[in-house]
Order: C-alpha cells, then structure tokens, then sequence
C-alpha cells in the first residue's frame, strides 16, 4: 500500500472507530467477526516526464606542448671583498680605472670613424664663386689641404698618395656650364667674349650636374669644355697644351692608357703651335720648359726620334746652362735615357 492509500484508509469513519476501541482495549483486536473492509479505489499516479539523458560531449584532445627546457640561470659573478684596510679608495681608484679606458676606446672609435671619410670629403671644401660669364654664384669644389707625394714623372706628372687632386683642375658653373680652369675662371674677362659665350650657351645647354665627389668621366668631361671655350675665345694653343696635359695627367694616374695617349699626342702638336706663334710664359710655363715638356711627352709614348729633335734644340741653347740649371741637367738625363733606350 502506497502512502497515499494508507492515508486514505485512515479517513474512513470505520476505520477510525475500529482503531479507536483496538486501542481502547490495550491493543488488541476483538474476538468477534472482523469488520468488513471496504477497499479504497487506488489512484493511479500521474507519471512523471523525465527527461533524456544528455549526450556526453568527448573533449577534443588538444596537442601536448612540450614541456619548456628549464634554462638555468646565469651565475652572478661575486664581487671580490674590499681588502682590509683599504676602504672604498680602492673602489674608487678601480671606477676611475674603468672610467677612463672608457674614454680612450671611444676616442680611438670616434679617429676611426674620421679615417673612414671618403678622399673627396678629406681633401676638398665647397665653396662659392662667381660665374664670369652669367655672373651667378655657383658651387665649385676645391681640394683643401696638402697632400703626400709618392713619385713625379718626366713631364712633371705629380702622383699623390691617396688623392687626386688633377680631378678637380677645372671649374665649371652649374648655372650656365661654362667651365676653365681656376685661374682663367676667376680672372677678368673682355665684354666681348662673354657676349659670345653667352649667346653660344644660350643656344646650346652644357651644363653638366654638380658632384661633389668627380669621377674620372666627369673630369675629363670638364676638361674637354675647358678646350672647347678656349678655342672659341683665346685661342691660345699654349693655354689648351696644358689643359691637354692635365687630362693626360688624370688617365694615368687612373690608369687610362689609350685616352692618355690621345690627349699627350694632342698637348705635344700644340705645344709645338705655341712656341712658334705665342707668347711666353704661358699659365706659368716658359718657353724653355715648353719645349722641354714636349720632348718629354714624346719621350713617354715611345716616339724617340720626335722627343731627340725637341731635345736637341735645348742642348744646343748655350744660354739655357746658366738660365735654367735644373731643366738642362733633366734635358741630359732624358738624352742619355733615348740613347739606352735604342741600344736595347
């Protein structure tokens, strides 16, 4: 019987007198017939809605890191004790100790770092002149100091050490691109050619862009504009030998051979213009050391027979002994160099 059957038993009028005289009695039942008991109609319990169990989600496995090395930790060194009786002097004395060989190392770095400048930025200085023929300031680049000489050769080529200064031989303007060297460039000019030179840049643009830093190209670049505005101007072969033999210079020293032998060739013929039609000196050169330099350049190309004949007309100056010692005395060395040269 469920509890609510028993519970529903207990409600009956019946039942209760029946429990009630059971109790009355001491507890015991009485001997006549037992009562009819009525059954209770059973009630059907409302079933219940039970719920489905849930679905047991499995986990993704994830992957298994690996497990991190243990990195061991760096031992400090230990500071070493003061020594007794010392104090903190000797701490003292060993920071200044550091302190300056501190110094010294960044000293040496900061020498190092000025050594690794670039020829260019060593040895010359942008500064400011003024263009004589459109009278504009421009940028020229000038070399700035001194610098060590390693040999000279016969027709006075000068090999430097670690620069060469004949890149920088001509000025040019970056305004209008007229270009000559420094003296001519700087010196005063008749109104006349600057009117011609003018007109002619007017109708043709030469300029060429400013570098700080010349190329062997760019030099000789300049120094063919150099010739050009002296033959349209001055005219002067002597002037254009030597701008020649500038350009001579910088093949060398850069190693140009064949473009060196062009320009030689052509610093020799005028050369030999000059000294029968102009007058000397010529940007410092006499005729003597004209004629000189161009046995010498003959000598350089291998054309012995020419650079005899030029030499022969010094020899043969009696005056030239006492006029000019060193130059005769180098005119003889050349001779006896021809003289050894044929032998061989």
């Amino acid at each position: 019987m469920t509890k609510e059957e028993f519970l529903q038993f207990l409600r009956d009028p019946e039942v209760c007198k029946e429990i009630f005289a059971i109790v009355k009695k001491g507890g015991k039942p009485a001997t006549p017939a037992q009562p009819q008991v009525v059954a209770a109609p059973q009630i059907q319990p409302t079933p219940q809605f039970v719920q489905p169990a849930a679905l047991k989600v499995q986990p993704t496995p994830q992957p298994v890191q690996p497990a991190a090395p243990k990195v061991q930790p760096t031992p400090q060194p230990t500071k070493p004790e003061a020594t007794k009786g010392s104090g903190s002097l000797a701490d003292k004395l060993k920071f200044l100790r550091g302190h300056l060989d501190k110094v010294r190392e960044e000293e040496q770095i900061a020498a190092t770092k000025v050594e690794e400048k670039t020829p260019a930025e060593k040895y010359t200085v942008i500064s400011n002149r003024r263009c004589p023929i459109c009278e504009k300031d421009t940028r020229v680049v000038k070399t700035k100091s001194r610098i060590n000489v390693e040999k000279r050769d016969l027709d006075y080529c000068i090999h430097y050490k670690d620069f060469d200064p004949y890149l920088y031989t001509v000025l040019s303007c970056e305004h209008c691109g007229f270009a000559a060297e420094e003296k001519k460039f700087t010196g005063a000019w008749p109104n006349k050619l600057k009117e011609t030179l003018r007109e002619f840049l007017k109708q043709n643009d030469m300029k060429l862009p400013f570098v700080e830093e010349r190329n062997v190209e760019d030099a000789l670049s300049l120094f063919e504009l150099a010739i050009l505005f002296s033959e349209m101007t001055d005219q002067s072969k002597g002037r254009q030998a030597i701008l020649n033999l500038n350009a001579a210079w910088v093949c060398r020293c850069e190693g140009f051979a064949e473009r060196e032998r062009d320009f030689m060739e052509q610093a020799a013929e005028n050369f030999a213009v000059a000294l029968e039609n102009e007058r000397w000196p010529i940007n410092g050169i006499s005729d003597d050391m004209a004629t000189y330099l161009c046995a010498a350049i003959y000598f350089l190309i291998n054309e012995y027979d020419k650079a005899t004949n030029w030499l022969g007309r010094i020899m043969n100056n009696a005056n030239l002994r006492s006029r000019a010692p060193k130059l005769f005395e180098q005119a003889r060395d050349m001779w006896q160099d021809i003289k050894r040269a044929n032998k061989a």
